[in-house]
């Protein structure tokens, strides 16, 4: 049983230079937790807007999933958290587990008494799964530590993947990749050619967009008003 397991955070560019000045606008605390799934994500925008740059953008995920052959019957499983890539469902009869991921998602820190997000692989390794792990063209692979257990990996080199898959798990990953990304995410998982099976509740995350400009001009305003007050002094 062949496992393909999907980040949505593949698929969405973040800096890896320590040099480069848009470095800080992604020094983003990551928490599996409604405030860091929805709501930190306008002051995250903000950053963005109130200095001009646009907002980051999901890229590279229009026809993934032609690079893959899935066994008759496959069923493509999907949440919001990888961690639910060792779900009962997911995880029985598995021996090999390809992830596409920005992260080894193979141990960072000590164990938990579940499967987190960050380990769960670790989990398929007790269980005596081969694991092996792709990383996206964009991704420094030496920015991470190693894992705690035995991983191959790479840097994704694209075209077709080898093999055949009888199951496949996409996770969204909301406290890495932010809600103005949800079309793209709701598209990819639309596309897969795989029946589909929700382990948790995973809706479109509400992000206003026209609020959040008009907010930026007017802070934009008030900051431009105070550097003049500024030079009458």
């Amino acid at each position: 049983m062949r496992l393909l397991v999907v980040d949505f955070d593949y698929f969405f560019p973040v800096p890896q230079d320590p040099k480069d000045p848009l470095v800080p606008l992604y020094a983003w605390a990551h928490f599996e937790t409604p405030y860091y799934l929805g709501e930190v994500w306008e002051e995250r925008a903000l950053a963005f807007l109130l200095r001009g740059l646009p907002l980051p953008q999901a890229r590279g995920w229009e026809g993934f999933w032609e690079r893959f052959v899935f066994a008759p019957g496959a069923r493509l499983y999907y949440a919001d958290s990888n961690a639910l890539a060792f779900h009962p469902d997911v995880r029985q009869g598995v021996r090999e587990v390809m992830l596409f991921d920005a992260h080894h998602d193979a141990g960072y820190r000590p164990l938990g008494v579940e499967p987190a997000c960050d380990d769960w692989m670790v989990y398929y390794a007790r269980q005596g799964a081969k694991l092996r792990v792709f990383y996206p063209s964009w991704r420094d692979p030496f920015l991470e530590p190693e894992p705690v257990v035995p991983v191959e990996r790479a840097k994704d080199p694209g075209g077709p993947v080898e093999g055949v898959f009888q199951r496949a798990f996409l996770c969204r990953s909301g406290a890495w990749v932010p809600p103005w990304t949800d079309e793209a995410f709701f598209a990819l998982l639309e596309a897969a050619p795989l029946p589909k099976v929700a382990l948790e509740a995973v809706a479109r995350r509400p992000f206003d967009l026209v609020g959040l400009l008009r907010r930026s001009e007017e802070e934009a305003l008030g900051l431009r008003i105070m550097e003049r007050l500024r030079g009458l002094f």
